[in-house]
């Protein structure tokens, strides 16, 4: 009896192992590209404030932080740089937004990707800029966890 089964079961292994083989893309090893923000131009009516609004704290066992500085190459251009660097709550992170008012007023805005490294540029930054990062979380959420003046030389 036992005989009999063991070409069904080698049937079904088969089966299961060609249905289970991984048919999605593959995302590309290596460095990952460097995400842009968007300009927008500042509203005509009220310049935007130059001034940080206090921040908000995340929930215990969810938090993340930043890394806000200048450029790589700041003695060559004049770019604000900002890093995902991770935290206890980087697998609770659903997206995150930045806003940066430069001190010209052209506000620029930008999204970032919830992964550990991932930066966003902000080219011709220029004196000082108004960066505030907002996280969303998959729980539900919106923290404004960064309002702070940034110089870039």
């Amino acid at each position: 009896m036992n005989v009999r089964l063991l070409p069904i079961l080698v049937a079904l292994l088969l089966i299961f192992s060609f249905s289970a083989a991984c048919t999605g893309t593959e995302e590309p090893s290596g460095p990952s590209p460097t995400e842009t923000a968007q300009e927008t131009p500042a509203p005509t009516g009220t310049p935007p404030s130059l001034i940080p609004e206090p921040t908000q704290t995340l929930p215990p066992g969810k938090e993340v932080t930043f890394e806000v500085s200048e450029g790589l190459t700041p003695t060559i251009t004049d770019d604000l740089r900002i890093v995902f660097s991770g935290g206890k709550g980087q697998d609770f992170v659903k997206g995150i937004d930045v806003v940066v008012i430069k001190s010209t007023g052209e506000v620029v805005t930008g999204t970032m990707e919830p992964i550990k490294g991932k930066e966003l540029i902000i080219s011709d930054a220029k004196g000082e800029n108004r960066v505030q990062i907002t996280v969303s979380l998959v729980t539900g959420g919106s923290y404004k966890v960064v309002d702070r003046i940034v110089e870039v030389k």
